[in-house]
């Protein structure tokens, strides 16, 4: 318990224990004076001794005031300073003004922090150099997976995410909610991933997936929680650095509901035309027998026969279209097409030059995004534009692209006469360079439902125009797809794949948790009388980073004026919040974004008030472990210090920008900022856990309760 003392207390202790030594030692000599005097010296002694006691203690008690004023309290502030500079590489005036009476001990410790960040430098220095190449990879895997067409993501077998790119953001159709250590279950359903995980965790158990073809690898279907979309990958378990379990699993996906329901929808015309295409063959033939065998068929029954042989061939032809164009859709949905920007297919064709002669070439029209197979589209071109050369004996072309409505034409323009069809079929009857499969034009033609035509356009000029899709990634996007997703620098975090238990986690380091840093601006400091929030902000915490890709961040319409005072001091005006969402429905999303993250304010008290004020009306609750870092700071700095928001920034070096200063995103930026280094200077003096935090967080607010009762 001893040890526990602070110095404040241990240096008073001795001046108290001297006062008391000297009040002692007058009253003792005054005994004795009295007893060799007389007891008619009593009255006397008593008086000069008592006033000779009085004095003393005055004096110590000065001299120790001096003392704490000059020596105690500069050497804790040191210590502060110290313990902050060495756990959170705060700089600044160790000591201040107040060290000023220390001697050389200010002085001193100033050069040991001073060398002790020039050596921290140095260290930095040489990991920078010796983790520069990793580094280097790292960037390169980020690079590709951001790239990547399908959604990439590695989970632990608790289902929370490792990492994740961009693409799985835009297949998921989410922008803020996916982040690392969330579970995926909150967007898919759990059936298809738990199945998948069994069967390949029986398969690892028994030794199978050694010889399987697929080895530890499943193909998986899953449904979205929202928006009924359906999802299309290959799941693989992922074991540990032994080879011994399963510790999670790599999924990567595209999203194919559209290309499931046109299936259906093949799959049920083709199903129709051939029923009703036998229907009808069946009544063909039983007409043609009857008109070819039965001789003694009425007027009636000869007329209804051959009224069968006129009507169905016709319906027959008409059901072979509609089949044609199936088919039509079925080659075409199965080759591969991807979205190109025009100017790039262009480029292509006119880098490719030609095969006998030089050529040039004029690129007109607007821009368009292309959705075809490029490389076919790209050799088919060039082999048109080569045979045109040929024949109409030119060497100058105008190429450009057009569109009309929902198609976009390549028109390949050239001064003479139009190309003969005859001529033009045959040249789309030649195959094309091995490159692109060894197929003709008219295959080209048919795997992107299309014709080419040649055709005059006036003043001695024909073209050649080719019809394309337009890329619907870039065009008329049903609104589904509006989703904004941002840049994101974290997108991985493999220190997750160790679960944490919920039951037990009071005691898990606080460098392990999950915090959501948050705070709030409102219309006013009482919401008992009203006040309302307008703003709600919050940043991820995750294994001791903030990720500032994973925000909350919103503004929250208050269904009441603010007031002028404070708008002067957020900046957050009525025609700011006019178009914002009600508290009802942006409290869900924010709980939604919190999930089982450690909430953390800056006055918590303050902020959680009018979070749990809502929370009833919007049918969540709020229910997790709270921190906060003001009474975390106290139990660093002690209560004498200034524990606000911007005072402990300016401590650890935080920077606040001003446009970012008293908004609610910026505030809890800030706050995660200053909690990341109150978590280490907390290592430094013991207090590692949940629980530790939760003991020094209730011993500051009981301190701070007794001095509210005693003002």
């Amino acid at each position: 318990m001893i040890e526990k003392w602070s110095l404040r207390l241990r240096i008073f202790l001795f001046f108290a224990l001297i006062g008391i030594g000297a009040v002692a030692a007058v009253a003792g000599g005054a005994y004795f004076a009295a007893a060799r005097i007389g007891p008619e010296a009593i009255p006397h002694l008593v008086l000069t001794s008592g006033g000779a006691a009085f004095a003393i203690l005055g004096l110590v008690t000065w001299v120790w005031l001096k003392f704490d004023d000059n020596v105690a309290r500069p050497i804790m502030s040191i210590s502060r300073d110290v313990r902050a500079a060495v756990h959170a590489d705060a700089q600044g005036d160790i000591g201040g003004d107040a060290a000023r009476y220390l001697g050389f001990l200010a002085p001193a410790v100033r050069e040991v922090t001073g060398a002790l960040k020039e050596a921290r430098t140095e260290v930095e220095a040489a990991v920078e150099a010796a983790t520069k190449e990793a580094s280097r990879q790292t960037r390169r895997l980020e690079a590709v997976l951001r790239d990547l067409r399908q959604g990439v993501l590695i989970c632990n077998l608790e289902h929370k995410v490792l990492l994740y790119n961009r693409r799985a953001l835009e297949i998921l159709h989410v922008s803020g909610e996916l982040g690392l250590g969330r579970s995926l279950l909150v967007f898919v359903a759990p059936q298809a991933l738990s199945h998948a995980i069994q069967r390949l965790t029986a398969r690892f158990e028994s030794g199978r997936h050694v010889e399987h073809e697929d080895g530890l690898t499943s193909l998986v279907v899953v449904h979205t929680r929202q928006g009924g979309r359906t999802l299309k990958g290959r799941l693989t378990l992922t074991l540990n650095s032994t080879n011994e379990r399963p510790v999670g699993y790599v999924i990567a996906f595209d999203d194919v509901t559209d290309e499931i329901a046109a299936g259906v929808w093949r799959d049920r015309l083709l199903h129709d035309v051939t029923a009703d295409m036998r229907q009808r063959i069946a009544s063909l033939v039983v007409a043609g027998d009857m008109l070819a065998h039965g001789g003694d068929l009425s007027d009636d029954e000869r007329f209804a026969a051959e009224q069968v042989l006129a009507r169905e061939p016709k319906t027959l032809a008409e059901r072979l279209e509609r089949l044609d164009l199936a088919s039509g859709d079925l080659i075409a949905g199965a080759w591969p097409m991807s979205s190109l920007f025009s100017p790039t297919l262009l480029s292509c064709v006119i880098d490719r030059r030609s095969e006998r002669r030089e050529i040039t070439c004029e690129v007109i029209g607007n821009p368009l995004w292309l959705h075809c197979d490029s490389a076919s589209v790209v050799d088919l071109v060039d082999r048109i534009m080569n045979r045109v050369a040929v024949h109409a004996g030119v060497d100058c072309f105008q190429i450009g692209g057009t569109r009309s409505d929902d198609h976009a034409f390549i028109d390949l323009i050239w001064a003479g006469k139009a190309v003969p069809i005859a001529t033009l079929d045959e040249w789309l009857g030649e195959p094309l360079d091995e490159g692109v499969g060894s197929v003709s034009g008219h295959d080209v033609l048919s795997r992107h439902k299309t014709d080419m035509w040649s055709e005059d356009i006036g003043n001695d000029r024909a073209r050649v125009r080719l019809p394309l899709g337009l890329a619907e990634d870039y065009y008329d996007r049903p609104e589904k797809s509006q989703v904004r997703i941002p840049e994101r620098a974290e997108f991985y975090d493999f220190d997750l794949a160790a679960s944490i238990d919920r039951a037990t986690i009071n005691d898990v380091p606080l460098k392990a948790l999950t915090f959501v840093v948050f705070d709030t601006e409102t219309t006013g400091l009482e919401p008992a009388r009203g006040d309302k929030v307008i703003s709600i902000a919050g940043a991820r915490v995750v294994n001791g980073r903030m990720l500032r890709g994973e925000v909350f961040n919103t503004f929250v319409h208050p269904g009441r004026t603010i007031p002028a005072a404070s708008t002067k001091i957020h900046g957050i005006t009525d025609a700011m919040v006019a178009g914002a969402d009600a508290i009802e429905e942006v409290l869900p999303r924010f709980h939604e974004f919190v999930g089982d993250a450690v909430l953390v304010a800056h006055n918590a008290a303050f902020d959680m008030k009018f979070v749990t004020m809502s929370q009833d009306a919007c049918g969540v609750k709020f229910d997790g472990p709270v921190l906060d870092t003001v009474l975390l700071a106290a139990h660093v700095f002690g209560d004498t210090e200034s524990l606000t928001l911007d005072a402990l920034a300016d401590r650890f070096e935080v920077v606040i920008a001003d446009e970012d200063r008293h908004t609610a995103l910026g505030d809890a930026l800030a706050t995660a900022e200053v909690l990341l280094r109150l978590i280490s200077l907390l290592d430094g003096v013991g207090v590692r856990t949940l629980r530790d935090a939760f003991e020094v967080s209730e011993a500051q607010a009981a301190i701070r309760r007794k001095q509210k009762k005693a003002y």
